[in-house]
């Protein structure tokens, strides 16, 4: 099963975005408090490639998929 990039997910809670760019590339936009953080997070050990593949899979419905524009929308916010 071939994976099409970019991927967008976002936690339960609504407290942080996701857009996954490839297996080792994730940008995580992150709500503290009244401010939002931007991660960018390129993959360079084992433990930072399963974070990212766990938040592809929805692993432990920890995670939803959500649209470009809901993203772009907390993108928005974030800036």
């Amino acid at each position: 099963m071939s994976i099409h990039y970019p991927i967008y997910r976002k936690s339960l809670s609504e407290k942080s975005y996701y857009r996954i760019n490839s297996a080792e590339h994730m940008l995580e936009l992150q709500q503290v408090g009244s401010r939002w953080m931007r991660h960018e997070l390129l993959a360079r050990i084992l433990p930072e490639r399963v974070l990212i593949a766990d938040i592809t899979a929805c692993n432990n419905e920890v995670y939803v998929s959500i649209t470009a524009e809901e993203f772009a929308h907390a993108m928005g916010l974030a800036c």
